[in-house]
Protein backbone atom coordinates (compact mmCIF):
# COMPACT_ATOMS: atom_id res chain seq x y z
CA UNK A 1 0.00 0.00 0.00
CA UNK A 2 1.23 3.52 -0.74
CA UNK A 3 -0.84 5.71 1.61
CA UNK A 4 -0.96 5.08 5.36
CA UNK A 5 -2.20 8.49 6.53
CA UNK A 6 -4.91 10.47 4.81
CA UNK A 7 -3.65 13.83 3.61
CA UNK A 8 -5.85 16.87 4.22
CA UNK A 9 -6.23 19.75 1.78
CA UNK A 10 -5.44 23.19 3.17
CA UNK A 11 -8.47 24.55 1.30
CA UNK A 12 -11.75 22.64 1.25
CA UNK A 13 -13.84 21.98 -1.83
CA UNK A 14 -16.29 24.79 -2.69
CA UNK A 15 -18.64 24.54 -5.70
CA UNK A 16 -18.13 28.09 -6.99
CA UNK A 17 -14.35 27.69 -6.90
CA UNK A 18 -14.56 24.28 -8.54
CA UNK A 19 -16.63 25.74 -11.37
CA UNK A 20 -14.00 28.42 -11.89
CA UNK A 21 -11.26 25.80 -11.78
CA UNK A 22 -13.05 23.74 -14.42
CA UNK A 23 -13.22 26.86 -16.59
CA UNK A 24 -9.47 27.35 -16.10
CA UNK A 25 -8.67 23.76 -17.04
CA UNK A 26 -10.95 23.92 -20.08
CA UNK A 27 -9.45 27.20 -21.29
CA UNK A 28 -5.95 25.73 -21.09
CA UNK A 29 -6.79 23.00 -23.60
CA UNK A 30 -9.52 24.79 -25.61
CA UNK A 31 -12.17 22.42 -24.29
CA UNK A 32 -15.89 23.14 -24.61
CA UNK A 33 -17.93 24.03 -21.52
CA UNK A 34 -21.72 23.95 -21.14
CA UNK A 35 -21.91 26.00 -17.97
CA UNK A 36 -25.60 25.28 -17.39
CA UNK A 37 -24.98 21.53 -17.53
CA UNK A 38 -21.96 21.80 -15.23
CA UNK A 39 -23.81 23.94 -12.68
CA UNK A 40 -26.66 21.43 -12.62
CA UNK A 41 -24.36 18.50 -11.85
CA UNK A 42 -22.59 20.42 -9.09
CA UNK A 43 -25.94 21.29 -7.54
CA UNK A 44 -27.53 17.83 -7.78
CA UNK A 45 -24.48 16.05 -6.37
CA UNK A 46 -23.28 18.78 -4.03
CA UNK A 47 -23.04 16.45 -1.02
CA UNK A 48 -20.92 13.95 -2.95
CA UNK A 49 -18.54 16.55 -4.37
CA UNK A 50 -18.01 17.96 -0.86
CA UNK A 51 -17.50 14.54 0.75
CA UNK A 52 -15.64 12.51 -1.88
CA UNK A 53 -12.35 12.41 -3.71
CA UNK A 54 -12.68 14.57 -6.85
CA UNK A 55 -10.62 14.30 -10.04
CA UNK A 56 -10.31 16.10 -13.36
CA UNK A 57 -9.44 14.28 -16.59
CA UNK A 58 -8.59 15.23 -20.16
CA UNK A 59 -7.66 13.40 -23.35
CA UNK A 60 -5.25 14.36 -26.09
CA UNK A 61 -8.11 14.40 -28.60
CA UNK A 62 -8.90 17.95 -29.76
CA UNK A 63 -12.27 19.48 -28.94
CA UNK A 64 -13.05 16.96 -26.19
CA UNK A 65 -14.24 18.32 -22.85
CA UNK A 66 -12.69 18.31 -19.42
CA UNK A 67 -14.03 15.37 -17.47
CA UNK A 68 -14.59 15.49 -13.73
CA UNK A 69 -15.63 12.77 -11.31
CA UNK A 70 -16.02 11.78 -7.72
CA UNK A 71 -15.11 8.40 -6.21
CA UNK A 72 -17.87 6.84 -4.14
CA UNK A 73 -18.41 3.84 -1.84
CA UNK A 74 -21.54 4.56 0.14
CA UNK A 75 -25.26 3.76 0.12
CA UNK A 76 -27.04 6.68 -1.53
CA UNK A 77 -28.59 5.63 -4.85
CA UNK A 78 -26.87 8.01 -7.25
CA UNK A 79 -28.74 6.66 -10.28
CA UNK A 80 -32.13 7.23 -8.67
CA UNK A 81 -31.12 10.77 -7.73
CA UNK A 82 -29.97 11.47 -11.28
CA UNK A 83 -33.24 10.12 -12.65
CA UNK A 84 -35.27 12.25 -10.24
CA UNK A 85 -33.47 15.35 -11.48
CA UNK A 86 -33.76 14.47 -15.17
CA UNK A 87 -30.07 13.65 -15.70
CA UNK A 88 -30.79 10.03 -16.62
CA UNK A 89 -33.89 8.49 -18.26
CA UNK A 90 -36.32 6.61 -16.03
CA UNK A 91 -37.24 3.79 -18.39
CA UNK A 92 -35.78 0.30 -18.23
CA UNK A 93 -33.09 -0.44 -20.79
CA UNK A 94 -29.85 -2.45 -20.74
CA UNK A 95 -27.67 0.63 -20.25
CA UNK A 96 -29.85 1.83 -17.38
CA UNK A 97 -30.36 -1.57 -15.74
CA UNK A 98 -26.78 -2.84 -15.93
CA UNK A 99 -25.43 -1.11 -12.82
CA UNK A 100 -28.29 -2.29 -10.61
CA UNK A 101 -27.79 -5.85 -11.86
CA UNK A 102 -24.12 -5.70 -10.83
CA UNK A 103 -25.12 -4.45 -7.36
CA UNK A 104 -27.72 -7.20 -6.96
CA UNK A 105 -25.69 -10.14 -8.25
CA UNK A 106 -22.25 -9.63 -6.71
CA UNK A 107 -21.78 -9.71 -2.92
CA UNK A 108 -19.74 -6.73 -1.83
CA UNK A 109 -20.52 -4.70 -4.96
CA UNK A 110 -20.83 -0.96 -4.31
CA UNK A 111 -21.54 2.19 -6.25
CA UNK A 112 -18.17 3.55 -7.35
CA UNK A 113 -18.88 7.07 -8.60
CA UNK A 114 -19.97 9.22 -11.50
CA UNK A 115 -18.15 10.83 -14.42
CA UNK A 116 -19.12 14.18 -15.92
CA UNK A 117 -18.07 16.10 -19.05
CA UNK A 118 -17.94 19.90 -19.15
CA UNK A 119 -19.54 19.81 -22.60
CA UNK A 120 -22.28 17.30 -21.72
CA UNK A 121 -23.07 16.82 -18.02
CA UNK A 122 -23.48 13.37 -16.42
CA UNK A 123 -21.62 10.96 -18.70
CA UNK A 124 -20.92 7.67 -16.90
CA UNK A 125 -22.10 5.60 -13.92
CA UNK A 126 -19.59 3.24 -12.27
CA UNK A 127 -20.01 0.15 -10.07
CA UNK A 128 -17.31 -1.75 -8.17
CA UNK A 129 -17.86 -5.52 -8.30
CA UNK A 130 -16.53 -5.92 -4.76
CA UNK A 131 -13.21 -7.41 -5.81
CA UNK A 132 -11.87 -9.74 -8.49
CA UNK A 133 -14.99 -11.24 -10.09
CA UNK A 134 -14.74 -14.11 -12.59
CA UNK A 135 -15.67 -13.03 -16.09
CA UNK A 136 -18.21 -15.86 -16.42
CA UNK A 137 -20.25 -14.38 -13.57
CA UNK A 138 -20.47 -11.04 -15.36
CA UNK A 139 -21.53 -12.67 -18.63
CA UNK A 140 -24.60 -14.08 -16.88
CA UNK A 141 -26.11 -10.63 -16.34
CA UNK A 142 -29.07 -10.04 -18.68
CA UNK A 143 -28.04 -6.46 -19.50
CA UNK A 144 -24.52 -7.36 -20.70
CA UNK A 145 -24.19 -6.69 -24.45
CA UNK A 146 -23.96 -9.78 -26.62
CA UNK A 147 -20.75 -8.33 -28.04
CA UNK A 148 -19.05 -8.86 -24.65
CA UNK A 149 -20.04 -12.53 -24.63
CA UNK A 150 -18.78 -12.97 -28.19
CA UNK A 151 -15.38 -11.64 -27.11
CA UNK A 152 -14.91 -14.37 -24.51
CA UNK A 153 -12.24 -16.13 -26.65
CA UNK A 154 -10.42 -12.80 -27.00
CA UNK A 155 -10.39 -12.32 -23.23
CA UNK A 156 -9.11 -15.87 -22.75
CA UNK A 157 -6.31 -15.40 -25.27
CA UNK A 158 -5.03 -12.33 -23.47
CA UNK A 159 -5.43 -13.41 -19.86
CA UNK A 160 -8.27 -11.03 -18.99
CA UNK A 161 -9.99 -13.09 -16.31
CA UNK A 162 -11.23 -10.98 -13.39
CA UNK A 163 -13.51 -7.94 -13.47
CA UNK A 164 -13.30 -5.11 -10.92
CA UNK A 165 -15.54 -2.37 -12.35
CA UNK A 166 -18.46 -2.07 -14.77
CA UNK A 167 -19.66 1.25 -16.18
CA UNK A 168 -22.58 2.54 -18.23
CA UNK A 169 -21.57 5.42 -20.51
CA UNK A 170 -24.72 7.38 -21.33
CA UNK A 171 -22.76 9.97 -23.33
CA UNK A 172 -21.49 7.39 -25.83
CA UNK A 173 -24.35 4.85 -25.42
CA UNK A 174 -21.77 2.21 -24.52
CA UNK A 175 -20.50 0.27 -21.52
CA UNK A 176 -17.14 -0.64 -20.05
CA UNK A 177 -15.71 -3.77 -18.47
CA UNK A 178 -12.59 -3.15 -16.37
CA UNK A 179 -10.25 -6.07 -15.74
CA UNK A 180 -7.47 -6.31 -13.20
CA UNK A 181 -4.10 -6.88 -14.84
CA UNK A 182 -2.87 -10.38 -14.00
CA UNK A 183 0.79 -10.94 -13.16
CA UNK A 184 1.39 -12.95 -16.34
CA UNK A 185 0.13 -10.00 -18.43
CA UNK A 186 2.60 -7.45 -17.09
CA UNK A 187 5.04 -7.51 -19.99
CA UNK A 188 5.90 -5.66 -23.17
CA UNK A 189 5.30 -8.86 -25.19
CA UNK A 190 1.76 -9.22 -23.83
CA UNK A 191 0.98 -5.58 -24.57
CA UNK A 192 2.29 -5.83 -28.12
CA UNK A 193 0.30 -9.02 -28.76
CA UNK A 194 -2.91 -7.40 -27.60
CA UNK A 195 -2.25 -4.29 -29.66
CA UNK A 196 -1.37 -6.30 -32.76
CA UNK A 197 -4.73 -8.08 -32.61
CA UNK A 198 -6.87 -4.97 -32.16
CA UNK A 199 -4.92 -2.32 -34.06
CA UNK A 200 -4.85 1.33 -33.11
CA UNK A 201 -1.31 1.08 -31.74
CA UNK A 202 1.25 3.84 -31.11
CA UNK A 203 3.58 4.89 -33.89
CA UNK A 204 6.51 5.00 -31.46
CA UNK A 205 7.42 1.40 -30.57
CA UNK A 206 9.35 2.49 -27.46
CA UNK A 207 6.07 3.45 -25.81
CA UNK A 208 5.31 -0.22 -25.05
CA UNK A 209 8.23 -0.55 -22.65
CA UNK A 210 7.48 2.85 -21.14
CA UNK A 211 3.82 2.01 -20.52
CA UNK A 212 4.67 -1.28 -18.83
CA UNK A 213 7.35 0.34 -16.64
CA UNK A 214 4.78 2.90 -15.49
CA UNK A 215 2.35 0.38 -14.02
CA UNK A 216 1.71 0.15 -10.30
CA UNK A 217 0.99 -3.23 -8.67
CA UNK A 218 -2.70 -2.45 -9.15
CA UNK A 219 -3.21 -1.88 -12.86
CA UNK A 220 -6.05 -2.60 -15.21
CA UNK A 221 -7.46 -2.92 -18.69
CA UNK A 222 -10.72 -1.24 -19.63
CA UNK A 223 -12.75 -2.43 -22.62
CA UNK A 224 -15.59 -0.64 -24.41
CA UNK A 225 -18.64 -2.27 -26.00
CA UNK A 226 -22.03 -1.26 -27.39
CA UNK A 227 -25.35 -3.02 -27.56
CA UNK A 228 -25.73 -2.27 -31.29
CA UNK A 229 -22.26 -3.31 -32.48
CA UNK A 230 -20.47 -6.66 -32.35
CA UNK A 231 -17.02 -5.08 -32.32
CA UNK A 232 -15.02 -3.95 -29.30
CA UNK A 233 -14.76 -0.19 -29.62
CA UNK A 234 -11.43 0.23 -27.84
CA UNK A 235 -9.41 -0.89 -24.86
CA UNK A 236 -7.24 1.05 -22.43
CA UNK A 237 -4.25 0.21 -20.26
CA UNK A 238 -4.44 2.07 -16.94
CA UNK A 239 -1.36 3.26 -15.09
CA UNK A 240 -2.10 4.53 -11.58
CA UNK A 241 -0.24 6.92 -9.30
CA UNK A 242 2.26 8.09 -11.91
CA UNK A 243 5.17 10.25 -10.68
CA UNK A 244 4.47 13.02 -13.18
CA UNK A 245 5.76 15.85 -11.01
CA UNK A 246 8.44 13.90 -9.13
CA UNK A 247 10.08 11.44 -11.56
CA UNK A 248 11.19 8.09 -10.17
CA UNK A 249 14.27 6.39 -11.63
CA UNK A 250 12.49 3.03 -11.99
CA UNK A 251 9.62 4.55 -14.01
CA UNK A 252 10.24 5.46 -17.64
CA UNK A 253 7.13 7.56 -18.20
CA UNK A 254 5.83 8.03 -21.75
CA UNK A 255 5.88 11.66 -22.82
CA UNK A 256 2.51 13.36 -22.61
CA UNK A 257 0.96 14.77 -25.78
CA UNK A 258 1.07 18.55 -25.92
CA UNK A 259 -2.61 19.04 -25.01
CA UNK A 260 -2.14 16.94 -21.88
CA UNK A 261 1.03 18.78 -20.94
CA UNK A 262 -1.04 21.97 -20.90
CA UNK A 263 -3.72 20.24 -18.82
CA UNK A 264 -1.18 18.95 -16.31
CA UNK A 265 0.34 22.40 -15.85
CA UNK A 266 -2.86 24.45 -15.79
CA UNK A 267 -5.59 22.30 -14.20
CA UNK A 268 -6.02 23.62 -10.65
CA UNK A 269 -5.95 21.31 -7.66
CA UNK A 270 -6.53 21.64 -3.93
CA UNK A 271 -4.00 18.87 -3.30
CA UNK A 272 -0.47 19.75 -2.24
CA UNK A 273 0.63 16.52 -3.98
CA UNK A 274 -1.92 15.67 -6.69
CA UNK A 275 -2.23 12.11 -7.88
CA UNK A 276 -1.89 11.37 -11.60
CA UNK A 277 -3.24 8.40 -13.53
CA UNK A 278 -2.89 7.74 -17.25
CA UNK A 279 -4.78 5.55 -19.68
CA UNK A 280 -3.44 4.58 -23.08
CA UNK A 281 -6.24 3.75 -25.50
CA UNK A 282 -5.91 1.28 -28.39
CA UNK A 283 -8.34 0.01 -31.01
CA UNK A 284 -10.27 1.01 -34.09
CA UNK A 285 -10.48 4.65 -33.00
CA UNK A 286 -6.69 4.96 -33.02
CA UNK A 287 -4.16 5.35 -30.22
CA UNK A 288 -4.62 8.20 -27.76
CA UNK A 289 -3.87 9.12 -24.16
CA UNK A 290 -5.93 10.27 -21.17
CA UNK A 291 -4.61 11.93 -18.02
CA UNK A 292 -6.34 12.19 -14.66
CA UNK A 293 -5.29 14.73 -12.01
CA UNK A 294 -6.73 14.66 -8.51
CA UNK A 295 -8.47 17.83 -7.37
CA UNK A 296 -9.87 17.37 -3.86
CA UNK A 297 -9.13 14.97 -0.99
CA UNK A 298 -6.63 12.12 -0.95
CA UNK A 299 -7.06 9.81 -3.94
CA UNK A 300 -4.13 7.60 -2.88
CA UNK A 301 -5.67 6.97 0.53
CA UNK A 302 -9.12 6.24 -0.90
CA UNK A 303 -7.88 3.81 -3.54
CA UNK A 304 -5.73 1.89 -1.06
CA UNK A 305 -7.81 1.91 2.13
CA UNK A 306 -11.33 1.99 0.71
CA UNK A 307 -10.84 0.04 -2.54
CA UNK A 308 -8.00 -2.29 -1.60
CA UNK A 309 -5.59 -1.10 -4.30
CA UNK A 310 -1.82 -1.25 -4.18
CA UNK A 311 -0.28 1.83 -5.78
CA UNK A 312 3.35 0.92 -5.15
CA UNK A 313 5.65 -0.25 -7.96
CA UNK A 314 6.29 -3.98 -8.46
CA UNK A 315 9.53 -5.25 -6.94
CA UNK A 316 12.06 -6.23 -9.57
CA UNK A 317 12.87 -9.94 -9.65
Amino acid sequence: MSATTERQDATQYAPDQFLQDLRTAAAAIDAPVDETAVRTTLEVFDAEFRHCVVQMKATCQPDSGVYYRFFYKWERDLTALAQQRGLLPNEHSPINDLQQQVLEHFPGATRAGLDFDTSFGLAKVWTFTGGPTPLDALLELPAIPESVRRHRPFFDRHGLRHVFFVASDVQQNSMNVYFGLEEDCRSEAWLRQLGDETGGTPDNASLYEQMVSSLAVSAGVGTTFRWDDDAMGRWCLYGLNLPCEHPAPEVNLPSLPERLQRFQRAAPTLNALPQYNAAWSFGKGGFYTKLEKSYAKDADFFLTHEMGGNLTRPTAT
